[in-house]
This record gives C-alpha cells, structure tokens and sequence, in this order.
C-alpha cells in the first residue's frame, strides 16, 4: 500500500507541476480562442456576410447599364421575277446583319423607399457586428470562467495533496509506535482507512480537473487531450463601482445595442412601407446600331442607329387597403421594438443589482474565509505537533485535518466567487478586459 500511495502521489505531482512552457496564461487561453473558437468564426461570417450585403444594396441607388449585340449570317438560292418581266437568279447569295445596342434605366424617385432601404441595411450590418460581438464576449466570459475553475481544482487538488501527506506521515508514527508497543493495530488500521479516503479524495479531484481542462481546450478549438498547467494565483478587481459599471452597460452592453438597432430597423421598416404610397419615376434611354448587307435584292446595304429616351411614372391607386394594414402593422413592430428595449434596459438593472450584491458579498467572503483558513493552518500544524509528542488523540488530529481542509477549500471558492462574480459585471458592460 505504502508503495501504491508514494507512486500515485508522484503521479499528482507531475500532473499538477508542469514545466513553465506547459503553463497557459489567461491571456493566451484568451487569444486561443479568440482565433479558434468555431462559434466566433461563424459569428464573424456571418458578420462579413451583412457587410457584403450593405454594400451590394448601394448599387439600387445607381442607374442600370446593359449592352447587347449581335451577329447573323445566310447563304441561300434566290430566283426573282420582277413586274418587268426580267428575272434574277442567284446562287448561295450571302446576306449578314449587325446589330447592337447599350440601354441605360434609373429609377430617381420611389417615395425615398430605396433609401430607407439602404439605411436598414447599414443598420442590420451593425446588428450583425453586434450579433457577432455578443458571441465573442460570451465566449471569452465561457474561457475566463472555465480558466478560473481550472486554477480552483488546481489548488483544491494541492490541498488534498497535502492533506494526503500528512495521512501517509501519520501512518507511518502509527507503525512505529505499534512496533514498540504504543500504539494499537487498531490505531494503524484508522490511520490506513483516513489515507485511503484521502487517496479516494484526491483521485476524484484529479479527475474533475483534467475533465475542467477538457472543456478549455474545446473552447479554444484545439487538441482536447493538451496537457497543460495555470497559475495558481486568482487576482481580484476590487475596484469596480456601481455607478461606473452602470454607465458602462448603457454605452457598451451588446444587447442593448442591438434593441437599440432593432428599434431603428422597424422605424426604416415602416419608410419603406410608407414609400409605396408615392409615385415611382424612372428614367430610360437607349442607343440602338443597326446594320445589314446582302449581295441580292434591291436594298444591297442598310444602317440605322439612334437614341430613344423617356420617362414614366406609376402610382398605387387603391390595393384593397393592403397598404393601410401594411403601414399599422410597420407602426406596431416600431412599438414592440420599443417595449423590446425598455424591458431589456429593466433586465440589465436587475441583473446589475443582483450581480454587484453578490460581488460585495463575495469580496467580504474571501477575507473572512482568508482569515479562517489561517487560523484552520495554524491550528492543524499545532494539532500535529501534540500528536508526535503524544499529548492529543489520532481522532482529534483528523479533525484538524477535516477542518483545515474545509477551510481551504471554503477559500479557495470564495475566490471563485468573486471572480466570477467581477468577470460578470464586466459581461454586462460589455468589456471583459
């Protein structure tokens, strides 16, 4: 058993001391993800994809050109009888005819329904960019997140391992004392038991942080089976202020800008509806080449070419009042859009006070619960000391150990919990820097 427990305590050991190379920076998880991550990716094709069609759309505000020609050809026997009475015969007579012509049509007024059009689509481009941005803060909040409960198990994981030492130092007091007869086989069984329920411990630990540092190397798309290390240190923003975070979220929170943008879209939406009340004039003009030859007939030769112009103008008379229950139903969407916005902003206020609460909370737990676990130290390292001298029990040394162990791990949490806690304040203001 002795030698099992030293190889599986050598086992944790290199698990959780990698080489400084092996150790990844929040940073670089970040920047990983950033590059890797197939949700951000889509998020940004989808995102070029609505730049692409802003800038297609600018084109309905230009003229439209088009050119056309042609080229046609014959060979044919031809007999002629004219009214003189002579006659005309020809064999494989040829005869061929060019034509082209270029067309140029543009529509120069349709209600300003073209540009309203166009200012929707700019505006569902920003949306799309902040559709897109909204994935990357959600992502990058996923690796912080993961990051931060990788740094947790991990010193979670050292506490047990030292939890575990201590265990192996006790079973080994135990055998030397029973081998001089101070000590019961019942007191070296008890210390085996807690070593093996340590082991338990640790092994279980162990196994939840590598499946922590699975779900980080998915998130940053790479090689889910990456061995790697985290810093052990959680640092802690304590600065954060209510008033300021608020502000934040009212200029950078991605939702509310895409509400904000909604509400813009449905009150284009309802221009372009409006627009079809007003007259559509459009301009056209064209410039038409023609010519033809023929080596039999009485016309040997003929060429026209010219421009045609004009204009024309169409109104929507009467559509059955579709055009009436088109406008109210564009004036409700503007009406939803704005109750969209006002609940959202409501949403971010609770959501705001909510967080902060837990925050403050959070940040007094991690000096309360700092100040515990010294005191649960010291008192396991002075509970140890009286074992060896004798003066205290092996079940009073267990629970200082217990105890300690709590204490440490209630720390370590605390310092979760802040963390996740600043991390999501900085989630609502859009800004996880």
């Amino acid at each position: 058993m002795k030698k099992v427990t030293v190889a599986f305590i050598l086992t944790v050991v290199c698990t959780i001391s990698a080489k400084a190379q092996d150790i990844l920076a929040i940073n670089q998880a970040i920047e990983i993800g950033l590059e890797n991550n197939y949700s951000i990716k889509i998020a940004r094709n989808d995102a070029t994809i609505s730049t692409n069609n802003a800038r297609d759309l600018y084109t309905t505000l230009l003229p439209v050109a088009t050119a056309g020609g042609g080229l046609n050809g014959s060979r044919v026997n031809s007999t002629q009888e004219f009214n003189t009475g002579a006659t005309q015969e020809r064999n494989w007579a040829e005869s061929h005819s060019i034509n082209g012509n270029v067309a140029l049509n543009w529509t120069v007024f349709d209600g300003l329904r073209m540009f309203a059009t166009y200012d929707k689509v700019k505006e569902l481009q920003k949306l799309g960019d902040v559709n897109a941005q909204i994935t990357v803060l959600q992502t990058v909040y996923d690796i912080v997140s993961t990051y931060y409960t990788i740094v947790s198990q991990q010193n979670q994981t050292k506490s047990l391992l030292e939890a575990l030492e201590l265990s192996r130092k006790r079973v080994k007091d135990e055998k030397n004392k029973y081998s001089v007869g101070k000590a019961s086989k019942l007191d070296v069984l008890n210390s085996t038991v807690d070593l093996n329920a340590d082991t338990t411990n640790l092994m279980r630990q162990l196994q939840d942080l590598q499946s922590t540092k699975i779900r980080l190397n998915q998130l940053m798309a790479r090689d889910v089976a990456t061995n790697f290390s985290v810093t052990d240190t959680i640092i802690i923003d304590y600065a954060l202020k209510y008033d300021e975070v608020r502000q934040r979220i009212l200029t950078n929170n991605p939702q509310l800008k895409a509400a904000q943008l909604n509400k813009n879209i449905a009150s284009l939406s309802y221009k372009e509806v409006r627009g079809d009340r007003f007259p559509v004039v459009k301009l056209n003009t064209n410039y038409n080449y023609t010519k033809s030859e023929s080596s039999y007939g009485q016309v040997l030769s003929n060429l026209n070419s010219g421009v045609n112009y004009g204009a024309t103008a169409t109104i929507n008379l009467f559509n059955g009042l579709i055009q009436n229950k088109r406008e109210q139903n564009a004036k409700t969407e503007i009406n939803t859009a704005g109750i969209l916005y006002d609940q959202l902003k409501q949403d971010l206020d609770a959501q705001l006070s909510t967080a902060y609460i837990n925050y403050q909370n959070s940040i007094s737990l991690v000096k309360v619960e700092a100040a515990n676990r010294e005191v649960a130290r010291q008192n396991q390292d002075i509970t140890f000391e009286k074992y060896r001298l004798g003066s205290v029990t092996a079940l009073e040394l267990r629970q200082a150990q217990q105890n300690y162990i709590i204490a440490d791990f209630r720390y370590i949490n605390a310092q979760y919990d802040a963390k996740t806690a600043e991390i999501g304040l900085k989630l609502l203001a859009g800004n996880l820097q």
